[in-house]
């Protein structure tokens, strides 16, 4: 079994990894049902290996974090902030996630918003298909606590998808309360095979 990430600091995953972040006092860990049209056999740690980069945020609201005009639930497509957030799965059992986060309480009256990018974190990863689930197993040590977590994964011959909880999301998308973005929660990462 592998392992999962725990962000507790302003930035953002996954794990993820990026994939998903976990405080000591969370123990719930956010599971989906495979989607049945993309998974025409079972994952392999083979299947996984290498890097991938995140493809896909998206959310249960539209927004325009760049106010542009125009609103989307992929807020890819809103800011750059995740365009470095990624994982790379070694053979050897290793990972390491390359993890963003967008804080909402930046600037001098505190309704600006801003990136925080580049922190990095390492921990094991592996693959179980039980009863058809195909899950990824991430352990990973962020702050000093070790985390375990399970995601079933949505994939394709060359992406990969899992939804996250609303404590999960809120270590991608910070605190938006009292901003445009409050009611926005992150639903779901993908990630597409760089090489």
């Amino acid at each position: 079994m592998k392992n999962l990430l725990r962000l507790k600091s302003l930035f953002i995953l996954g794990i993820i990894f990026s994939i998903a972040s976990c405080e000591p006092n969370q123990d719930h860990v956010a599971e989906t049902e495979v989607n049945n049209l993309n998974a025409t056999a079972n994952i392999s740690t083979e299947d996984l290996e290498g890097e991938w980069i995140l493809s896909a945020m998206q959310t249960d609201t539209v927004v325009d974090l760049n106010n542009d005009g125009v609103f989307n639930s992929n807020i890819l497509l809103e800011t750059n902030c995740f365009q470095d957030m990624g994982v790379t799965y070694n053979a050897d059992g290793s990972m390491t996630t390359t993890n963003s986060k967008l804080d909402f309480k930046a600037g001098v009256s505190n309704d600006d918003f801003k990136c925080l990018s580049g922190r990095t974190d390492t921990g094991s990863w592996d693959v179980e298909n039980v009863n058809n689930d195909e899950r990824l197993i991430i352990t990973m040590t962020i702050d000093g606590t070790t985390r375990t977590h399970s995601r079933i994964l949505e994939r394709t011959a060359n992406t990969f998808a899992f939804e996250i909880s609303k404590f999960e999301s809120e270590q991608y998308y910070g605190n938006p309360d009292g901003t445009d973005a409050e009611e926005v929660t992150v639903l779901s990462l993908e990630y597409t095979r760089v090489n």
